[in-house]
């Protein structure tokens, strides 16, 4: 995927959109309160490459989509899962993937909190 932030892709679990150089990405799951599941990492680190990349992108605001900025990991979905151990560890590691992206971005990253912000 090109890192042309003008042809965003669309997400299952973000919104994104660019205006005025500034990247919104909205986490986009408000029935379950934006629970982190492992298809939101996965499209988060793809959201941070592109905005890594793209010059088109100055800074990147993170926020939630409905009443709720997240809720953490979503219980539901991960107590319906049969995991091994390894895909447990996968797990985690995605989610500390996404933070190191986040501290590791060259341009400024805004967490625009609203409602509740829950979780490790």
């Amino acid at each position: 995927m090109p890192a042309d932030a003008t042809a965003l892709p669309n997400y299952e679990t973000l919104l994104v959109t660019l205006d005025a150089r500034v990247l919104t990405v909205r986490l986009n799951r408000p029935q379950r309160l934006n629970a982190v599941v492992e298809a939101l990492y996965q499209e988060l680190l793809d959201v941070l490459r592109i905005a890594q990349q793209s010059p088109q992108v100055r800074a990147v605001v993170l926020t939630g989509e409905g009443r709720a900025f997240c809720v953490g990991a979503d219980m539901k979905a991960h107590g319906s899962a049969k995991r091994t151990l390894f895909q447990r560890r996968a797990y985690l590691q995605l989610g500390n993937d996404v933070c190191e992206a986040i501290t590791k971005l060259s341009k400024p990253v805004v967490a625009a909190v609203n409602g509740y912000a829950l979780g490790a």
